[in-house]
């Protein structure tokens, strides 16, 4: 565990950052790569794992021209997440943690065009992810499905899976490097679909392309993940950049520090017209604190238009508590080292509200 902290350490935290610099990040792409019908759900395995109306989901990063994408991460200070309010579909064949685990021809069976992974520009083996309008290929694997699935032409999902599968062959493709995620990626592999929740968190791992990752076309648009559910999909993503004269940049979803930006972009929800759920953190009087004791938090949390279904409770940002029935507490044994304690509420959307930081401070010994 130590040795790979370390190894995310020199590759998140190393280089420097110029404000004064253009931004390699133009813009976060969430296309609509598919939406599955009751024919897909027949034919998808023969498991019925594939619910109707699943949304599969494709996330491309639009770099500036001749930037590089190096890693997709999170570290303590920002939490990487992705999560559904349901779970993830992975298919029985030729299921993958990344698009470069999957073989091209076996694309052709059940619903593995729908899997869900992560990656650094590959789609498959031997072919690299493009927004379907960007598709200039001839070949679908959809138009092959052997079980004549992955039909349907719904206008909400833009050109149909048939004609343009956002597939683009090249033969050498950067390998997906993974940092601290081993746990973490079982929620992409179908062998643990009734264990793992819908929700993939890390804030001490990385997926990444040793050298960086380009775009196979001018625009430099990466593929970083393919996400299909039938629940509400959120993402809070944090990236580094390989700048082109040398150095990085880092770019984050919320509260930037020290050669950091904020990009909203970086957040996302399926259902944007959620609203965040409320939250206040309460403790106890600072002035009278003594060492050596349990110290009381309680979290209240409220959601305007649904359900609180947790909160997280932190000590100097690392998450030590989770609570997910009312009233929300933690009891916390102060050391007297000082402390900064924090709860973030979470919606059954997935929202997120975090509290003010609480400050226990340090006591004289």
């Amino acid at each position: 565990m130590l040795k790979q902290y370390i190894l995310i350490a020199g590759l998140i935290m190393t280089g420097y950052f110029s404000l004064n610099a253009q931004s390699g990040l133009e813009k976060i792409i969430v296309e609509k790569y598919y939406i599955s019908t009751a024919k897909d759900t027949v034919g998808a395995d023969s498991t019925g794992y594939l619910p109707i109306g699943s949304v599969t989901y494709r996330i491309f990063t639009d770099l500036q021209h001749v930037y590089r994408l190096q890693a997709v991460y999170g570290v303590p200070e920002h939490e990487l997440r992705i999560e559904t309010t349901t779970r993830f579909f992975n298919s029985a064949i030729g299921d993958g943690r990344s698009a470069n685990d999957i073989q091209p021809l076996l694309l052709v069976n059940g619903a593995l065009l729908l899997d869900s992974w992560v990656s650094v520009g590959a789609a498959t083996v031997d072919y690299l992810g493009v927004l379907k309008a960007d598709d200039d290929s001839v070949k679908s694997y959809a138009a092959k499905n052997i079980q004549g699935i992955l039909k349907n032409s719904d206008p909400e999902a833009g050109i149909p899976l048939s004609e343009k599968d956002g597939m683009k062959y090249l033969r050498y493709q950067p390998a997906t490097q993974y940092y601290n995620l081993e746990h973490d990626l079982r929620i992409f592999e179908y062998q643990y679909k009734d264990s793992m929740k819908g929700l993939f968190s890390t804030r001490d791992g990385a997926w990444a392309s040793y050298g960086g990752s380009v775009g196979p076309q001018p625009e430099n648009r990466i593929l970083i993940a393919q996400l299909t559910t039938d629940g509400v999909l959120s993402f809070e993503l944090n990236m580094q950049l390989a700048v082109p004269n040398g150095g990085v940049e880092k770019f984050v979803a919320r509260n930037p520090g020290e050669g950091e930006v904020e990009i909203s972009e970086l957040r996302y929800s399926s259902s944007p017209d959620n609203k965040a759920p409320v939250v206040t953190l309460i403790g106890p009087d600072t002035k009278k604190l003594t060492s050596s004791q349990t110290i009381a938090f309680t979290a209240n949390a409220n959601d305007p238009d649904g359900k609180i279904v947790g909160v997280d409770f932190y000590i100097n940002d690392k998450l030590v508590a989770t609570d997910t029935e009312s009233p929300f507490v933690f009891d916390h044994k102060y050391d007297g080292k000082g402390a900064k304690v924090s709860a973030t509420a979470i919606d059954a959307l997935g929202a997120k509200t975090r509290s003010e930081d609480i400050f226990l401070p340090a006591m004289k010994m």
